[in-house]
């Protein structure tokens, strides 16, 4: 009696059912939950590797070395996540490709009530070395004006965050070479501007003090590249002049201070820090850009400035650290910036000693006066104007068909669109113009340029 009744008592068989529902109930949800933690894992895993790949690719060294590179943002991108997950990296190159292999064991939650603790995940990243060996020339504003709201000092900042991006911390680097090309109203080509003047020094007397090293570009030759044996430039020492007003006799008036702006006086009064050559040795370039500084007086010569860039590029003399043209697996580049137009200037006003000059339709440059040695065949500063600019664009030209990647910058919001016009038409492409109204800007746009050159393809 007492077993019939519990066999027809319905009471606790749906907690029975339930309870045996719970458990394959329980395992999917447990499956779903860990299966996406897996995958989330999986997703950052192959993340690190890509970064991890990236920084090997633009690195040399051993393979221990490499591996320690690699091991460095694998880290920051996988371990520091935040991710409950234990990973391993290790990675190798052949030839052109880095193949970084990664894992990683997953720690389960309800799956562990099956048995299940981990789950392992894995990923690979494969990166093609796509940066060849760069040259690259900074051709640079040194004019007085980029003394306003410190520019000058913007300017080396953005320059020494490319050339940091670029060398990678490295402090010498097998593929990478970089020249400063400083510009103002002139050009100072540096030690080598001696063997430049040799026999051709008729514009400039000798019993004046001190020479800095800036030439008078050659008239009808001024775009040219060609060796310094056919080289005819001239000393540049500016003559006392009312608007230069100085004692040619003391040592003082060596150099113009650039905190003078346009009362500084000097036979070299507005000419620029030296050229410095290309090198791969980043202290050499990080002494280059730090030295920079905004020379007043004489005009901005963009053109004399990016001539420069083509030469200190150029295999030829006057500078022959460039490798050949199109030298396999290395390419050239060139950056020029500048924050206003190019023109000639005259003194408008006194400033310290200094006096307008009546006698004078400019005042001294990279082409002397205008009114000295018809370098541009004109006397007109409007007509100058315009041929420094046609000028610019054939250098441009120059470049971009010997292979030459020309980037441009346009700094400042007070320049006029017809400036931006020649600069934009001087780049290898629209894209490679960056107009850079700010200092933010003018950070951003060598950013993205050093990002450039130095991109890498993740070719999985």
């Amino acid at each position: 009696m007492i077993l019939r009744r519990l066999m027809h008592d319905r009471r606790g068989t749906v907690a029975i059912i339930f309870a045996l529902a719970l458990i394959p109930l329980s395992l999917s949800v447990g499956l779903a939950v860990d299966t996406a933690r897996a995958y989330a894992v999986k997703s950052k895993l192959s993340q690190a590797l890509d970064a991890a790949a990236l920084a090997v690719g633009s690195s040399t060294g051993t393979a221990d070395e490499l591996q320690q590179i690699g091991q460095k943002f694998f880290d920051a991108n996988f371990k520091d996540s935040g991710l409950d997950a234990a990973g391993s990296f290790s990675v190798s190159v052949t030839g052109d490709v880095v193949s970084a292999n990664g894992s990683a064991q997953v720690q389960t939650t309800l799956m562990q009530l099956v048995g299940i603790d981990t789950i392992a995940v894995s990923e690979s990243a494969q990166v093609i070395r796509s940066i060849k060996g760069l040259e690259l020339a900074l051709v640079l504003d040194n004019t007085g004006s980029m003394t306003t709201s410190d520019n000058i000092g913007a300017l080396r900042d953005a320059a020494q965050e490319l050339v940091d991006i670029l060398f990678g911390g490295r402090a010498d680097h097998p593929t990478l070479r970089v020249a400063v090309v400083p510009y103002s109203a002139s050009v100072n080509p540096g030690p080598i501007a001696p063997t430049l003047i040799s026999g051709n020094d008729a514009y400039a007397p000798t019993n004046l003090l001190g020479w800095k090293g800036c030439v008078i570009e050659r008239v009808g030759r001024a775009m040219e590249d060609s060796p310094a044996s056919t080289a005819a430039w001239q000393r540049y020492q500016w003559l006392p002049a009312i608007d230069n007003y100085y004692d040619a006799t003391k040592a003082s008036t060596v150099r113009a201070d650039p905190s003078q702006g346009n009362g500084g006086t000097g036979p070299n009064l507005g000419c620029p820090t030296p050229i410095t050559p290309l090198t791969g040795v980043k202290a050499t370039v990080d002494s280059a850009i730090q030295a920079l500084r905004a020379w007043s007086r004489g005009g901005t010569m963009g053109d004399i400035g990016m001539a420069w860039g083509l030469r200190v590029l150029s295999p030829e003399p006057p500078f022959t650290e460039g490798l050949a043209w199109n030298t396999p697996k290395w390419s050239k580049a060139v950056i020029l910036m500048t924050d206003g137009d190019n023109q000639f200037y005259k003194l408008t006003s006194t400033t310290g000693p200094n006096k307008v000059n009546s006698a004078v339709n400019s005042d001294y440059s990279g082409y002397g006066r205008l009114d000295q040695y018809g370098a541009l065949g004109t006397t007109s500063t409007t007509t100058a104007k315009s041929v420094i600019n046609t000028r610019l664009t054939q250098v441009c030209q120059a470049m971009k068909d010997k292979g030459i990647t020309v980037y441009t910058i346009t700094f400042t919001s007070g320049i006029n669109q017809a400036t931006k016009d020649i600069y934009k038409a001087c780049a290898s492409s629209t894209a490679k113009w960056f107009d850079s109204p700010s200092q933010a800007d003018l950070r951003a746009s060598f950013r993205a340029i050093a990002t450039e050159l130095s991109q890498l393809r993740v070719s999985q």
